[in-house]
């Protein structure tokens, strides 16, 4: 299996678990998102990532958890979006590496989605503790 389609079965994934978190108790989105990125994982590790690629990854990785607890006004996932761009990028080396026509939308479509969860947990955050505040 090519780095791209590797790449693309983790991407794919995520949108499965995300599915998953969205609508609870629907079973098959969960199962076959986790699957997927296991799958695309696993064939992304036998192409030989870069140090570099997994370091970006990884920092995308902490800028999205950011985004999730602290309210930067999208600015952690803004950051987040771009390492991971440029993770993708260069986790492969250059003959077998991902297409930049390919991890470029694809990236910025999975940083808006995150940014948008993400806010909207925040939010039923918020709201959950100011219910509670008025039930007192």
């Amino acid at each position: 299996m090519g780095s791209n389609t590797a790449f693309c079965l983790v991407i794919f994934g995520f949108f499965g678990i995300y599915c998953e978190f969205i609508w609870p108790g629907r079973i098959v989105p969960g199962i076959c998102g986790a699957a997927a990125a296991v799958t695309g994982g696993y064939f992304l590790w036998h192409a030989l990532p870069t140090v570099f690629g997994l370091e970006l990854l990884g920092a995308a990785a902490a800028f999205f958890v950011l985004d999730a607890f602290a309210n930067t006004r999208f600015l952690a996932g803004t950051i987040a979006t771009t390492a991971q761009i440029f993770g993708f990028l260069k986790l492969i080396p250059s003959p077998r590496g991902i297409r930049p026509v390919l991890a470029i939308p694809w990236c910025i479509v999975f940083g808006i989605v995150t940014m948008t969860l993400t806010w909207a947990g925040r939010r039923a955050r918020r709201n959950k503790r100011s219910d509670l505040a008025a039930l007192k």
